[in-house]
């Protein structure tokens, strides 16, 4: 189980199956020494389940919040694109003048008007350019709004957390404590605590008793979408 670190040296935990329970333990399978050395207890799967649950609980944006944040996000999501169109509307108008200077070019040259070398300077030039906006046009048309795919399944997954911490599957449970709280989990004399990351951080903070408290001003109208 690569979620869950144990205290001891070294720390992995794994599992054994023993008359069929499953069970959680400190273990080094590498360093006989050490594993004489670990003295973390067994815990039964159905415990640690208990114990990531009852970690899990605090980490819930009320659904009110998640709702009106899903709404800000699908609404940033329209105006971006719509600001994307805008500005690559103004990348296609200038490709068109460079289209019409490059052919302005080829007829002076042909007219004679000017050399050779300098109508080959100059469509190198504007065929430049206008590969530039090109590719500027085609990254403003793929997506701009990108950067909101993951902040709003992270608000689906966190409104959905405090379910999932008491009805999903232990190994769902796994799933989002990974999620949570990343490397930070530990497993401590049968006992789980850990510390959240980035962006769980905005819901709860540790307070000095080693519990979570909510955070102050993380409602809806204070959330800021940027880059």
């Amino acid at each position: 189980m690569k979620t869950i670190l144990s205290s001891g040296p070294q720390p992995a935990v794994t599992a054994e199956i023993q008359k069929g329970h499953t069970y959680y333990r400190c273990t080094k399978k590498s360093n006989a020494a050490l594993q004489l050395l670990c003295k973390q207890p067994y815990i039964r799967e159905e415990a640690l389940t208990v114990e990531i649950s009852d970690l899990l609980k605090p980490f819930s944006l009320p659904t009110d919040w998640a709702d009106e944040m899903l709404t800000r996000v699908k609404e940033e999501k329209k105006q971006t694109a719509q600001s994307a169109r805008l500005m690559a509307d103004q990348k296609r108008a200038e490709i068109e003048k460079i289209n019409l200077r490059i052919q302005k070019l080829l007829d002076s040259f042909l007219d004679g008007i000017i050399d050779r070398e300098t109508y080959v300077a100059e469509k190198a030039k504007g065929m430049s350019q206008k590969k530039s906006l090109e590719e500027q046009c085609s990254a403003l048309l793929r997506g701009r709004a990108d950067w909101l795919e993951p902040f709003q399944n992270w608000i689906k997954t966190a409104r959905n957390a405090g379910e999932s911490a008491i009805a999903d599957s232990f190994l769902q449970k796994r799933v989002l404590a990974r999620e949570v709280f990343g490397s930070n989990l530990v497993l401590d004399c049968k006992k789980a605590r850990g510390s959240c990351v980035k962006p769980w951080s905005l819901l709860v903070e540790n307070s000095s008793s080693g519990g979570v408290v909510r955070v102050a001003g993380v409602e809806p109208t204070t959330f800021s979408f940027g880059g």
